[in-house]
């Protein structure tokens, strides 16, 4: 299913115009000390073009919510960096109000130690969502389907642009192969968190979404039909597509030649991914329509975990070309050049056609 987002954005001729200008979304973000992992996850939301339009006329002024632990001050300070980016009049700028924000309410990005985009996506996503909230009425639960039911109960009627445009559900069925009696679950994500196919130097997008949804064997589940340990067996899908895809590779690693030592190695793999037309039929369950994707954004990991470096590769819906954001430094690139062995994170909005 694709989620539609109901939230109506308000625009004017002006706002359109305003956005045209040139050098509207084409600025840098100074590195602050290693925070080259959060630049490039600001960079990929900026290009967000629901969020910053969202962010740049000031609707979200309307959804703050003062009563979450952060009271709205995330979603506050990351506005004004997307303001400052689109306001044309820098060539890069310092987002250290954010940075501090950000800072005060988890305690590893505080510091100038290299983190990790993705866990900072992760965890911002769900800032932004409680930062961000509006209540809606709540549907009767007696006409819902149970996964309907189960999105209801997560967001118990608490819901924002943010859940609307990146959560998607996934469904878990635990089949029992004895007596064939399944137990389906479901949970929501922000991203999908993909393994890469083992002892692969290239592997396509298709590869990783299939290992992921493919059934795994689990012995000795309690079967709550036979009333006695079996072999289960357990399968993913998703039954719920966001209007924003965001999917991350796991290329890091524990060594197991050093386990006792957590030493972390990074999978190199070249990943094959559509920049257009990415079809999730197969991967999803009851879509209607055609649910395309196309790739807007990607946040690049090079290097390892000791010493690397993220940047982000970003297609301005504004101006409709590639460019490169590292750092405080933005360069048009072709779209020959998104693919490489350091895309980490994609972004994919839907184009769902008739």
């Amino acid at each position: 299913m694709v989620l539609k987002v109901k939230v109506r954005l308000k625009y004017s001729q002006n706002h359109i115009i305003w956005l045209f200008k040139r050098g509207r979304g084409l600025t840098g973000l100074k590195n602050l000390g290693n925070t080259c992992y959060m630049n490039s996850i600001i960079q990929c939301l900026n290009n967000t073009a629901i969020l910053f339009t969202y962010f740049c006329n000031g609707q979200y002024l309307e959804h703050i919510n003062r009563s979450h632990s952060t009271r709205g001050a995330i979603a506050e300070e990351l506005a004004a960096v997307v303001r400052a980016l689109w306001s044309g009049q820098y060539r890069f700028i310092a987002a250290k109000d954010l940075r501090n924000e950000v800072g005060k309410h988890q305690r590893a990005f505080r510091g100038s130690e290299q983190q990790d985009s993705h866990e900072f996506l992760t965890i911002l996503m769900d800032w932004l969502h409680l930062d961000l909230q509006f209540t809606i009425k709540p549907p009767h639960k007696e006409t819902l389907g149970a996964s309907e039911r189960a999105w209801h109960e997560y967001t118990k009627s608490k819901e924002s642009l943010v859940l609307r445009l990146f959560y998607g559900q996934i469904r878990s069925t635990v089949r029992c192969t004895v007596c064939l009696a399944n137990s389906p679950t479901y949970d929501s994500f922000s991203n999908l968190s993909l393994e890469l196919p083992p002892h692969s130097a290239r592997c396509t997008l298709a590869d990783c979404l299939n290992l992921y949804l493919n059934g795994e064997t689990i012995p000795g589940w309690n079967c709550p039909n036979c009333k006695e340990k079996r072999d289960a067996v357990k399968k993913l899908d998703i039954s719920r597509l966001p209007p924003v895809l965001v999917i991350h590779f796991k290329r890091f690693y524990v060594d197991p030649k050093e386990y006792m030592c957590n030493a972390y190695r990074k999978k190199q793999t070249y990943i094959d991914f559509p920049l257009e037309d990415l079809d999730m039929r197969q991967f999803s369950l009851d879509c209607p329509g055609n649910p395309l994707y196309n790739l807007y954004a990607v946040s690049n990991h090079y290097g390892s975990m000791e010493g690397g470096h993220y940047t982000a590769y970003c297609k301005s819906s504004v101006y409709g070309k590639w460019y490169k954001y590292d750092d405080h430094l933005v360069t048009e690139i072709p779209a020959s050049e998104v693919r490489s062995s350091a895309a980490y994170i994609l972004f994919y909005t839907s184009c769902t056609r008739s």
